[in-house]
């Protein structure tokens, strides 16, 4: 056996060991709720922009209905259909009308497009000038 003064030794060193375990655990669990309440505040976050999603989309679609509702109560009119236009013949009509001096503007309006086509149509017309297009036959 052991002599009294290693007794008190061993259980002074085995209390120790017991409560610096002790101590580990609580911070171990302390920094484990830390992160549980910052989970928590993402979940919440999370839920919220799902709520408000959802009201979205609910709301949306409801206008979609009403919208499709009110169309189909109304007697149906014949569509007009639109003649396709000839690309070329268009293209040759806006870069006529920007050699006349009109403008981007005048040309979008009379030709009914887009300011944006009518800008590319030009920028096209003039690559075309700048790099005549190599056709199979000439190579």
């Amino acid at each position: 056996m052991l002599n009294p003064q290693m007794q008190q030794l061993v259980v002074g060193v085995g209390g120790g060991v017991m409560l610096l375990l002790q101590v580990t655990g609580l911070v171990v669990i302390w920094l484990q709720r830390r992160r549980v309440r910052s989970l928590d505040g993402r979940v919440a976050h999370l839920s919220a922009a799902m709520a408000l999603l959802t009201d979205t989309l609910e709301g949306g679609l409801h206008d979609v209905a009403r919208e499709v509702s009110r169309l189909a109560s109304q007697p149906s009119a014949p569509l007009a259909v639109a003649a396709p236009r000839n690309r070329v013949t268009t293209q040759r009509r806006v870069k006529g009308a920007a050699k006349r001096g009109q403008s981007v503007r005048e040309i979008a309006a009379a030709e009914q497009m887009s300011e944006g086509e009518v800008r590319l149509m030009l920028q096209n017309a003039s690559r075309d000038v700048k790099e005549p297009t190599v056709h199979a036959s000439m190579r």
